[in-house]
């Protein structure tokens, strides 16, 4: 059975992803993705670009977005509408967003969610990450960590 991209990340988003509510269900960047993680009832999201794009608005300094009670359950992001976190752009060159915060040159987000193993790598730099921010990751609830890719 063969299934298109955009049924393909629909089933991702809605099998795999625990959201919180009543957050919105954040929108992953096409040409990109989300590296998504819950810690005491807020959601943060890494925002991530495939090799060849770039983000939109320069993101060095806004590593992720959030949403939870702090932020009257509404995503922190640059962009109007408040459901699409960031914009992957076509470019030959990468230097809008952290050095983590694209897919690595052999990868795309969808290679990363085929393999568990980097999965797992994903995740635990972007706690690393959240962890320099000051964020404990202590309490975070592992069934809610998830990839989204965009289509």
């Amino acid at each position: 059975m063969l299934i298109s991209h955009s049924l393909f990340s629909f089933l991702i988003d809605s099998k795999v992803c625990k959201q919180l509510p009543p957050c919105p269900l954040p929108l992953a960047p096409r040409n990109g993705g989300l590296v998504c993680v819950t810690i005491d009832n807020a959601q943060y999201c890494k925002p991530m670009c495939n090799q060849g794009y770039d983000f939109q608005f320069l993101r060095r300094s806004r590593l992720y977005e959030v949403c939870g009670n702090a932020t009257g359950f509404s995503w922190t992001t640059q962009l109007v509408g408040g459901k699409a976190l960031a914009v992957c752009n076509p470019s030959e060159v990468a230097v809008s967003g952290a050095k983590s915060a694209y897919f690595p040159t052999n990868s795309t987000c969808l290679r990363t969610l085929a393999f568990t193993e980097t999965q797992t790598e994903q995740l635990k730099v972007f706690l690393e990450e959240l962890g320099e921010h000051g964020i404990n990751g202590s309490n975070r609830d592992k069934e809610a960590d998830c990839i989204i890719c965009g289509y």
